[in-house]
C-alpha cells in the first residue's frame, strides 16, 4: 500500500495530474533527514498548494518564529494530507492562469510609483523579486524598504551604539519581561548585502529608520534580538510596534505611492513579525487613502491561508529578464544561497543539518534554487 502511494505521488509530482485523490503521508515514509517520501526521486518533490487550500494541513506546534501558540507556521509534512493539485500552480500555462487571474504586469505598467514594504532582507526577493525587476526594467519609480535589518546574532554583538547609525540596531523583550538592547553585527552586514543584490533587480533596498527608546537606550532601527518574546516585543500597545507604525505612516505619506506591496495576512508561514508588518502597512494605507489613493497588494497568497490570489505575474514574459534578474538577486543572498546547497532538505533551525532554509516552499527548485516562473499577488480592497 505504501509503495503504491509513493508511486502515485511521484506520478502526480511530475505530470501535475488533474485528479484530486488525497494521499496521507506517514512518518515512516520519509527519507531520513528530509521531508521527501522515501522512493521519490531527489529534486522532484515539494509542497506548493494551488491555489489556496483544499485539504488538511497540519502545522508544527510551538515553532520558534511564532508567538508560542499553535499557529500556522511550519508545515508538518509527515502529518499533512496532499493531493494532485500540489506543486501544479507553478506548472500551469500562462493562458490557464489568465483565465483565473488578472495580469500584474498591466498593473505595473499603469503605476507611477511602487512602494514595497517587507519585514526582513530577502523577503522582498522571495515574494516580489520578479515584480521589482520588471518594474525597474520598465522605468518605474520603485522604492523598497525593510522594517528589520535582519539581525540574527550570528556574528555576535557590540554593547555600544554604532557610530555610523547613531544608536543601537537590535532589541527585544524576553519572556520574563527583561529587555535586551545591543548592536547586532549581522544587523549591520545584512543591509549591505541587500543593497548589493538589489542591484541585480535594478532597485535600491533600504532599512526603514525606526526611532524609539528601550531601557533608556536609543534605537534607530528594528532588529530582532534572538530568543525574545514576539508578542511582548511587537504586540499591540508595545513601544516597538507603535514606533514602527509611526515610521510606516510617515513613509507612505511622504512617498505617496500608487501601489504598496507587503506581506500576506498569515505572514507566509505564520511568522509573527511578517504578520505584524502586514497589519501595520494595511493600517497605514487605509489612513493614506483619506488624502490620496493607493492600492495595497500582498504577496504569495498560496501560503497565506486567509488570502486568495487575484493577480499573477509571468516572469518569463518579454524574454524572461525578470526571472533571470530574480535568480541573480537570490544568488546574491549569501546567507541563504550556497552553490551545491540541497534545497530538498527541510527548513528546521533547531537541527544541525545543512538545509535550504525555506526557499523550496516558495517554489524555488530544490537542486539549483532557481525561482518559479510566476509570482502571485492579492489585491486588498
Amino acid at each position: 500500500m505504501k509503495s503504491l502511494t509513493i508511486a502515485a505521488l511521484l506520478v502526480l509530482t511530475i505530470t501535475a495530474s488533474a485528479q484530486t485523490v488525497p494521499h496521507t503521508l506517514e512518518p515512516g515514509m520519509f527519507r531520513t533527514g528530509y521531508d521527501i517520501p522515501a522512493g521519490i526521486a531527489h529534486g522532484t518533490w515539494d509542497f506548493d498548494e494551488w491555489p489556496g487550500v483544499d485539504h488538511k494541513v497540519v502545522y508544527v506546534k510551538n515553532f520558534m518564529y511564532g508567538d508560542g501558540g499553535n499557529e500556522k507556521i511550519k508545515i508538518d509534512y509527515a502529518l499533512s494530507v496532499f493531493d494532485a493539485d500540489d506543486h501544479t500552480g507553478y506548472l500551469r500555462t500562462p493562458s490557464t492562469l489568465a483565465e483565473r487571474f488578472a495580469d500584474m504586469g498591466q498593473v505595473i505598467a499603469g503605476a507611477g510609483k511602487i512602494l514595497v514594504i517587507m519585514a526582513h532582507p530577502d523577503d522582498e526577493v522571495l515574494l516580489a523579486g520578479g515584480l521589482l525587476a520588471d518594474a525597474a526594467r520598465k522605468g518605474k519609480n520603485v522604492r523598497v524598504y525593510l522594517l528589520s535589518n535582519g539581525a540574527d546574532g550570528s556574528m555576535g554583538f557590540d554593547k555600544s551604539e554604532d557610530p555610523s547609525l547613531g544608536g543601537y540596531n537590535c532589541a527585544g523583550v524576553m519572556g520574563d519581561g527583561s529587555v535586551r538592547v545591543a548592536t547586532d553585527l549581522m544587523g549591520l552586514r545584512k543591509p549591505q548585502i541587500a543593497r548589493s543584490y538589489g542591484k541585480s533587480l535594478g532597485v535600491d533596498i533600504t532599512v526603514l529608520p525606526v526611532r524609539y527608546q528601550l531601557d533608556g537606550k536609543q534605537l534607530v532601527q528594528i532588529g530582532e534580538y534572538m530568543g525574545f518574546d514576539f508578542k511582548k516585543s511587537f504586540g499591540p500597545g508595545t513601544v516597538m510596534r507603535d514606533a514602527m507604525q509611526k515610521s510606516i505612516d510617515a513613509l507612505i505619506q511622504r512617498e505617496r505611492p500608487d501601489i504598496v506591496i507587503t506581506h500576506g495576512t498569515d505572514g507566509e508561514y505564520g511568522n509573527y513579525f511578517h504578520k505584524t508588518v502586514h497589519v501595520l502597512v494595511k493600517t497605514a494605507v487605509q489612513k493614506a487613502n483619506n488624502s490620496f489613493r493607493c492600492t495595497l497588494f500582498t504577496g504569495f497568497p498560496e501560503y497565506n491561508y486567509s488570502d486568495h490570489i487575484t493577480h499573477v505575474l509571468d516572469l518569463d514574459a518579454d524574454g524572461g529578464a525578470a526571472r533571470s534578474r530574480k535568480y541573480n538577486a537570490f544568488k546574491g543572498i549569501s546567507y541563504i544561497f550556497k552553490p551545491g546547497n540541497d534545497y530538498d532538505k527541510p527548513w528546521n533551525p533547531n537541527d544541525d543539518l545543512m538545509d535550504g532554509v525555506f526557499v523550496k516552499d516558495y517554489g524555488y527548485t530544490p537542486i539549483e534554487g532557481r525561482p518559479p516562473r510566476y509570482e502571485f499577488f492579492q489585491k486588498v480592497d
